[in-house]
């Protein structure tokens, strides 16, 4: 009897165990998008670019010219490509911003094996702002940042230590990776115990990359960004991000901050369901605290 019951839990842990390592690679190795066709659909001069990380990636992306010496820089989400962020582009180019778009590591046509959500990322933002010393457009004392999901969490956690970048917008942004992997799973596979295969998928994460969940704690960097400027967006029916990250964001945020809850929106329509809106409030953010008008 006890020998059967042993048996059925090896059984149980040992597939367990190997789902949850087919889920931890699918996560880490999200298929590329890589839409080019995309660009055709904007009245946009884009400038293909391409630039090195401090740990030795070549990522690619795209700088488009404005005419007021401000730029902004546009994180992409996880999965996801530069391309994900042309709407925002296209709107604050013709508002005489700077465009500096990219591909994250491991995302679009960028180098890198693997995805991790921000822990590694941050030295991306950081290649990119090296990127824009030498570009005699840009005025460095005027950047902003525009990060939705995962590139707004980068966004909270390399800003600190980057004084260019005066202004920052994120979007559908998560508080801690934990939150997001847990949120996600409840979502995708209704009726399974997080435990032990949402603990299998984190730790077959850390062994396969060497992201620590603990590490991708954006709500951590926060008191980094001292006085600079905060706009959070989010949309109410967001089931991928919980609205309760924003909230704890929003509330350890410093003391110039905004925050924008879009009442019909989901995870990744923000933008489409308020566009006017949404172009009116960005838009005025970055003129107000990067150009300081």
């Amino acid at each position: 009897m006890i020998f059967n019951i042993l048996s059925a839990i090896a059984i149980l842990l040992f597939f367990s165990f190997g789902f949850s390592w087919f889920i931890a690679r699918q996560i880490c190795r999200s298929p590329r998008e890589i839409k080019k066709e995309e660009w055709k659909n904007y009245s946009l001069e884009p400038e293909v670019i391409s630039f090195k990380t401090s740990d030795g990636l070549k990522l690619v992306g795209a700088f488009i010219k404005g005419n007021n010496k401000g730029t902004i820089i546009l994180l992409h989400g996880y999965g996801r490509s530069k391309e994900q962020m042309l709407p925002q582009a296209s709107f604050l180019n013709k508002r005489g911003y700077n465009i500096l778009m990219f591909d994250f590591r491991a995302s679009g046509e960028s180098e890198g094996k693997f995805i991790t959500f921000g822990q590694m990322e941050q030295y991306d933002l950081e290649g990119a702002v090296e990127f824009l010393k030498a570009r005699h457009e840009v005025e460095m004392n005027k950047i902003g940042l525009l990060g939705f999901s995962m590139g707004g969490a980068v966004a909270l956690m390399k800003s600190g230590d980057l004084p260019q970048i005066k202004a920052i917008v994120i979007s559908s942004t998560y508080a801690r990776f934990k939150s997001v992997i847990w949120q996600n799973f409840k979502l995708y596979f209704r009726g399974l115990p997080f435990f032990p295969m949402g603990y299998f998928v984190l730790w077959i994460i850390k062994y396969r990359t060497g992201i620590y969940y603990p590490r991708i704690t954006p709500i951590k960097y926060i008191a980094k960004l001292k006085a600079r400027p905060l706009m959070m967006i989010h949309g109410a029916h967001d089931k991928r991000v919980p609205l309760s990250d924003a909230y704890e964001i929003y509330k350890q945020a410093p003391w110039l901050k905004e925050f924008w809850l879009v009442r019909q929106a989901a995870h990744e329509d923000t933008y489409t369901i308020t566009k006017d809106h949404y172009e009116d409030k960005v838009s005025s953010f970055f003129d107000k605290y990067v150009l300081g008008r």
